[in-house]
This record gives structure tokens, sequence and C-alpha cells, in this order.
């Protein structure tokens, strides 16, 4: 009986340990958004033409980064055509103002994506790699 509920409680520690990433958005340091998950309606970030042209970075956060897996990021337009992506990304990354602003070129929204994907080739071979929502920055000319 002991070793039943030791082991339930193990495992629900683990399984809610990984079940979900959180990351952060800032804008020339300052948040955007803290500790979010995966919400394509609530992420969204409203950056000002006067923020573009300041020099800064437009940054995520991820609260974890795990080596064993390879992460990437990819930014979308509107129409949905990947646009960039970054590879082996690790716990911080960053684009410049002047960046963001030459990809806001094609519209007035981008959405932000992750994938991970298992460095062991094997395990690679037999996952479904979904891409996570990071979050859509929007352009406003306030």
């Amino acid at each position: 009986m002991k070793y039943s509920i030791l082991f339930l409680a193990l495992f629900f520690s683990m399984s809610t340990g990984n079940a979900q990433y959180k990351w952060c958005v800032s804008m020339l340091g300052k948040t955007k958004l803290k500790n979010v998950e995966e919400n394509r309606e609530g992420n969204m970030v409203m950056v000002t033409t006067a923020e573009l042209n300041k020099p800064g970075w437009f940054e995520i956060k991820f609260n974890k980064y795990d080596t064993e897996v390879r992460r990437t990021v990819f930014v979308n337009d509107a129409s949905g055509s990947s646009m960039q992506n970054w590879e082996e990304v690790k716990k911080n990354w960053r684009i410049s103002t002047e960046a963001l602003k030459k990809l806001f070129d094609k519209g007035e929204e981008l959405s932000f994506f992750f994938t991970e994907i298992p460095r062991d080739i094997n395990k690679a071979m037999v996952i479904k790699v979904r891409p996570l929502h990071l979050c859509t920055v929007k352009r406003s000319e306030k």
C-alpha cells in the first residue's frame, strides 16, 4: 500500500512538472507577457512604431532549457508563410528591434512559434512535432 501511494505521488509530480513550458516576452527591457503558456488568443503583444524605432531587443526567455533537445524558434506573417527561423535556441532568444521592424514589412502581425526535437535520431524519428505558439506581435501606430 505504501509503495503504491509513493509510486502515484512520484508519477503525479513528474507528469505535472514536465507538463507545460512557460516563457516571458519582453520588449526594450520591459516585460510584455510574464510566465505565459500556449494560448493563441491570450498571448498578444502590442508593439508601437516608436518602440520599433528605438535601439534594443525583443526577447523571449524560456523557463528551462533541456540539452537533450534541439529547439527552433520561427516566425510567420499573417498569411502563415514561415519567414525566418533560428535553430539551437537556448534559454533566451532575442532579435533586435531593427530586425523585428524588417519582419513587419510584410504585414501588421507576426506569430512566433517553437518546436523541440530530441537530439537522439531514434527518438526524433518516432515523435510527432507540433509547433507551440509563443506569442503574436501586432504593430500599432500609437
